[in-house]
């Protein structure tokens, strides 16, 4: 098991001199990236210390603080840590920190299902991800053991040792550090495999076709009137895209989740075929004839618009 010497800091520690920092023997640093779902809400020391820790050779990883309800507030909340994170590099992964009081009205269930969603939608983009919480949300608001399995665990338990088994172990937020000005949150990492050499980077412009190719079997269906969500067709996932697929699922009869599975993708052909008007009074006047061949032909035009 490593003893890794880790420090977390946000806007709370100010200007940061890095290089006293490193120099006090500190190489491994998790900075807050900002909060909520706009990424506007970054960290107003996040641009100064990703700088300035990398310039002195610290390793960095990064927290995004969450007010989310639901999944799609997840979902934003990861799009909006990533838009921040575009062209960064980093050495650790992208934490869901998981903390904010008015999210314990919620069920267990929903809020393990919101950390997976975000960091799914963080691993998607090319980065790794973990939870961040305390021992009394991992026992009694997150299912730990599921989380556990996918993703990286940082425990914030403030004692003499940790109670649960975690990659990261943040014991005190009493830390003095020279170079920082005031207390800074102390944590030791026990898995070393967390640490990559620096290839992880959001790859914001990347192509991602799988996405594409579901979006513009969304926008047919859209077209065909089949679903009401409009979608475009950009490469990334997003709310819109999320809201046709669940929609797309309800048709189906399947899981009114926005996964992409198996089924959902053999069921999407089939779902377009048969909103596809080919035969009958097409364009409603009572009869059957010409003239429902020539309105056929306008909606098969309109698809292509």
């Amino acid at each position: 098991m490593a003893n890794i010497k880790c420090i977390d800091v946000s806007t709370w520690q100010g200007v940061i001199d890095w290089k006293k920092v490193k120099s006090a023997g500190y190489s491994h640093a998790i900075l807050r990236a900002g909060f909520g779902r706009d990424a506007s809400q970054v960290d107003n020391q996040f641009e100064k210390n990703y700088k300035n820790a990398k310039a002195n050779g610290v390793k960095i990883g990064v927290y995004w603080y969450s007010y989310a309800v639901d999944k799609a507030d997840a979902i934003k909340e990861a799009n909006a840590c990533l838009t921040v994170l575009k062209d960064k590099k980093l050495q650790m992964p992208v934490f869901f920190d998981m903390e904010e009081g008015s999210m314990t009205k919620l069920s267990k269930s929903t809020l393990t299902g919101m950390a997976k969603a975000f960091c799914d939608t963080i691993k998607k983009a090319g980065f790794e991800a973990g939870v961040y919480s305390n021992l009394n949300w991992f026992t009694n608001y997150l299912d730990f053991a599921q989380l556990k399995k996918s993703y990286y665990i940082w425990l914030a338990q403030w004692s003499s040792k940790s109670q649960l088994s975690c990659d990261v172990w943040q014991y005190s937020s009493k830390g003095k550090v020279n170079g920082i000005e005031g207390e800074v949150d102390m944590n030791i990492i026990y898995n070393e495999k967390i640490i990559k050499s620096e290839t992880q980077t959001a790859p914001a412009e990347k192509a991602n076709y799988e996405i594409a190719g579901v979006q513009a079997l969304l926008w047919v269906l859209h077209k065909l009137k089949a679903i009401n969500t409009s979608v475009e067709v950009t490469n990334k996932s997003d709310e819109k895209t999320g809201k046709a697929i669940i929609e797309a699922k309800k048709l189906m009869k399947l899981k009114e989740d926005a996964a992409i599975t198996l089924d959902f993708l053999k069921g999407l052909d089939a779902l377009i075929i048969s909103s596809m008007p080919t035969v009958g009074d097409v364009n409603g006047d009572g009869t059957v004839d010409i003239k429902d061949a020539t309105e056929i032909q306008k909606i098969v035009a309109r698809i292509g618009e």
